[in-house]
């Protein structure tokens, strides 16, 4: 009986520690490197500002928060008394921020978009 005891104890304590939640995220934007802007654009949407930083350059400011809900899974408890209960684990929001100025290289004007390779993220 002693065993059944502490092996409740412990699937009780093993059941409260739920991991902490992260908050607010800043996501490495580098990973837009050497793809072209449309691409960036394609995902989540047009640029904040866009700006002329050099002759040779156009620097697109993006900032993209996106939020995702981790937790929520089913585990049971039993008592011997009533039976088994289902409970869930709780539901953490993460989110995620992008923001920066994508630098891109744009000797002229009527360079196409998707030809505007993304150089350098500041």
């Amino acid at each position: 009986m002693t065993k059944l005891a502490v092996v409740a104890g412990l699937a009780m304590l093993a059941a409260g520690c739920a991991y902490q939640p992260q908050g607010e995220v800043v996501m490495a934007c580098s990973d837009y490197i050497g793809r072209p802007i449309s691409d960036r654009i394609a995902a989540y949407g047009a640029p904040k500002t866009v700006v002329r930083l050099s002759p040779a350059e156009v620097g697109y400011t993006f900032l993209t928060k996106t939020t995702t809900y981790s937790g929520g899974e089913v585990y049971y408890t039993t008592n011997y008394m009533v039976g088994s209960n289902a409970h869930r684990t709780p539901v953490y929001a993460t989110t995620t921020t992008c923001q920066g100025t994508f630098v891109t290289r744009a000797p002229y004007d009527a360079l196409p978009v998707e030809q505007r390779i993304i150089v350098d993220v500041r």
